[in-house]
């Protein structure tokens, strides 16, 4: 018994490191895929025989959306099924008591992992978004009397001399959008909020919180402080509750500060329609 006690985690530590390969192996494949993908579209361009480089076209495709679509719903799956099955294990077991405060700090730990996931999309969306608008204005802003130029010289085909048009256009355009949407805003919001929780999740990770410290609180020779297992346990709980509510906190308050903007908003707007001239 004891010896199946002791091999259970080395499997299961090789089978976490094993399915952690494969997946790093099909991701490459994906991004080899995809990269062979647009090699394959440029050579199309430029060849001569055209056939050969379609087929390749089509192949890569085929091969990057279906690794694509079999990373994401087969690992998923997998991690989903192996949550499950922990669960069960635990549930079944009421003794394993530790085993059960290590499940509640894993699962508040993956809670405030998706909320850092979450805000990070949202501030490198805003941040390349915001980038792409301010980029293109200027270039289109900075091409436009150059091109100006070369319209009046009357060189070049017909579609030449519809640029000087179409480019300023899409400029106002883009900055249109880069005044009208706060997206400086979002990602500098975006970015605050995923340093506020990481810091939380990094001290909650590394039991240096004011809770974790009292359970493991030692006396002045160096021994552990005299506690039970119950009282330590109730410290620990005490602490994953905090951690939550401290990570809720910093979630709640940028979602109530958004629903302020949009009713100040408005607010301005309803305003703004019935002044009077």
């Amino acid at each position: 018994m004891n010896s199946s006690e002791s091999i259970s985690p080395n499997n299961l530590e090789e089978k976490s490191s094993s399915l952690v390969g494969l997946r790093r192996f099909l991701k490459i494949l994906e991004y080899i895929c995809l990269d062979s993908f647009a090699a394959s579209v440029i050579i199309t361009l430029v060849a001569t025989n055209k056939s050969l480089f379609i087929t390749l076209d089509a192949v890569f495709l085929a091969g990057f959306v279906f690794l694509l679509l079999f990373n994401s719903q087969y690992f998923s799956a997998k991690d989903k099924a192996e949550r499950e099955s922990k669960y069960e294990e635990l549930l079944g077991s009421p003794e394993l008591s530790n085993s059960r405060l290590q499940l509640e700090r894993e699962n508040a730990l993956r809670y405030c992992q998706k909320l850092v996931a979450d805000y990070s999309a949202t501030r490198k969306n805003a941040r390349n978004f915001y980038y792409f608008l301010q980029i293109s204005t200027i270039i289109f802003s900075g091409v436009t009397p150059v091109l100006v130029l070369v319209d009046k010289l009357d060189t070049g085909p017909v579609w030449l001399n519809w640029l000087p048009v179409i480019l300023p256009a899409l400029a106002s355009i883009f900055a249109s959008f880069a005044t009208s949407f706060p997206l400086e805003t979002r990602w500098k919001e975006a970015n605050k909020i995923v340093e506020n929780l990481e810091a939380e999740q990094e001290k909650f990770s590394l039991r240096i919180t004011k809770l974790d410290m009292e359970s493991i609180k030692t006396e002045p020779g160096g021994q552990k402080k005299g506690r039970t297992n119950e009282q330590i346990q109730e410290l620990e709980k005490q602490a994953i509750a905090t951690f939550i509510n401290r990570v809720n906190d910093i979630h709640l308050n940028q979602v109530q500060s958004e629903v302020e903007k949009i009713e100040e908003t408005d607010k301005n707007q309803a305003s703004g329609g019935t002044k009077k001239p």
